[in-house]
């Protein structure tokens, strides 16, 4: 897949949605994502959303790439970025201490992206560079 590489920055994934990110995009986020979290011996993954517009279909397609992989999902629906972190934070026993919080964060509304916890730390840098070689190779 073609992804625009100034879409990953060092500590997230953000766009323009419908330019740099859309459903296609957040699907292959979800299958690179999801491989990721059972390579980590993660069992589900939790998928949390803030309420931009475009949010609902984003975290649709996240959840098929990610659901694509054999993993679980724990669809929190709309919750802030911090309520993503404790429930990842704190269902580990459970195989279940990643997440993906679907944000624009500070940005204006018509951008939306990508937040991640991977066994329980937040991915940032290298890592976030990884999945975008693995969406690329996809």
């Amino acid at each position: 897949m073609q992804v625009q590489a100034s879409a990953f920055k060092a500590y997230d994934i953000r766009g323009v949605v419908g330019q740099a990110i859309d459903e296609t995009f957040a699907e292959h986020l979800g299958k690179a994502f999801g491989s990721e979290a059972r390579a980590a011996g993660e069992k589900a993954v939790v998928v949390g959303r803030d309420g931009r517009v475009s949010g609902p279909g984003l975290a649709s397609a996240l959840i098929r790439g990610l659901r694509s992989t054999g993993v679980d999902v724990v669809d929190l629906g709309a919750v802030t970025t911090p309520m993503l972190y404790y429930v990842a934070a704190t269902r580990g026993a459970h195989g279940c201490s990643s997440g993906i919080q679907i944000t624009g964060s500070h940005n204006p509304k018509d951008y939306n992206g990508f937040k991640m916890v991977l066994a329980g730390r937040a991915i940032y840098g290298d890592d976030i560079q990884k999945l975008r070689q693995r969406m690329e190779s996809e």
